[in-house]
């Protein structure tokens, strides 16, 4: 695989990281334009995350025998047709489906991607090209946030999302010149193998682990430019994109998580240390001040993606059997907490404002902290015995 097939792959990854979360800064903003409600416009981040939370385990059954290059030009040529009629509606109802139909996708863009870099690869080079597809992951979510919510603020909303629909369709024409492929090797997971591997106790806790830290990573990320409105009492894009800075650190945290491990001895206390990070940084956000959250919102990511990063690295480590099995439940759980993030908490927002907001993802990360502390116990009795 050469340097120019790689950063179309990458080039891709940040590509679908700014459609998947190139809406979220501006939601207060379609809660203006469009007349409808803040559970209305937290919606086009549920939509798009619910199929991410099921996909991981599903789509083997649709992609077992579709080639990736295939499968990633129609991916993105659908990307780009979709994002082009986001841009040009003003229908609420047009706008959500599109997400529900860009959800769906996702999956396929993401998996295809991870599978043609790992396919196309040497052996030598596989690992440092997959650590530098989760980075990228990151990056491409932090720079789809801030220039949509500078686009907004300076062009209007809707110019970002048609340079994206055309960096989309110049995605497709990169695609079609890549001359490395593969079949997408997905394998059929059968109900008795992921009943097993819920058996196991170390996977159960880190599953639920992980649901529960990113539903509250969501939550805050979805709630946030509302209660930012609220503070300065005028929509800016550019303010609120500038709050997700702190996915940087995420960048650097997935590319050092083994010296993190090492750091902290093992990998279930730096997990519960990120974890604990995390659950300190939801108290600094009560402080009602712009330059307060922004901080708040750096120390934010970097519990979050501690924790993420090296649950991630622990399951993989621990699968003995079934690994792609037991990575795609990791997945499904991490989306599933996800998208129910986005939605959930803001009944709570929408009846005690943020000071109860942020005390009801306290109560979840304190779920979070227990299954940690559950993991840790239970790796010690296998220890002894």
């Amino acid at each position: 695989m050469d340097k120019k097939e790689l950063f179309v792959m990458y080039f891709c990854v940040v590509l679908t990281m700014s459609v998947m979360y190139a809406t979220q800064p501006l939601q207060p903003h379609f809660e203006e334009i469009l007349q409808i409600s803040k559970f209305q416009a937290s919606l086009f981040m549920t939509a798009t995350l619910i199929p991410l939370a099921f996909a991981s385990i599903f789509y083997g059954f649709l992609l077992e025998k579709i080639t990736i290059k295939k499968a990633l030009i129609v991916a993105f040529g659908a990307f780009s047709v979709l994002e082009f009629i986001f841009a040009s509606t003003s229908s609420y109802t047009l706008l959500l489906s599109i997400r529900v139909l860009q959800g769906f996708i996702v999956p396929v863009a993401l998996t295809g991607i991870v599978s043609f870099i790992s396919q196309n690869s040497s052996s030598k080079k596989i690992a440092s090209a997959v650590s530098a597809y989760v980075g990228i992951t990151i990056l491409g979510g932090f720079f789809g946030r801030l220039l949509s919510g500078i686009c907004s603020d300076l062009f209007g909303w809707r110019v970002f999302f048609y340079f994206i629909s055309l960096m989309l369709a110049l995605a497709v024409f990169l695609l079609c010149r890549i001359k490395g492929d593969a079949v997408s090797g997905y394998s059929k997971p059968k109900f008795r193998t992921i009943l097993q591997i819920f058996e196991i106790r170390h996977n159960f806790y880190t599953y639920l682990a992980i649901f529960c830290i990113f539903f509250v990573f969501q939550g805050v990320l979805n709630i946030m430019p509302f209660e930012l409105l609220r503070l300065d009492g005028n929509f800016s894009g550019s303010k609120i994109g500038f709050m997700y800075f702190g996915y940087i650190i995420g960048i650097l945290v997935s590319f050092n998580a083994a010296k993190i491990v090492k750091f902290f001895g093992n990998e279930i206390k730096a997990i519960m240390v990120g974890a604990i990070i995390f659950t300190v940084s939801i108290q600094i956000l009560r402080i009602e001040n712009y330059g307060v959250i922004f901080t708040g919102m750096l120390i934010f990511c970097l519990g979050s993606f501690i924790a993420h990063s090296v649950a991630n690295g622990f399951i993989n480590k621990r699968a003995l059997s079934h690994k792609a099995i037991c990575n795609g439940l990791y997945i499904s759980f991490y989306y599933a907490g996800g998208a129910l993030g986005t939605f959930v908490p803001g009944f709570f927002y929408g009846i005690g404002g943020w000071g109860l907001f942020l005390s009801v993802l306290t109560v979840v990360l304190f779920c979070a902290i227990f299954c940690i502390y559950k993991l840790k116990k239970y790796e010690k009795r296998e220890i002894l015995s």
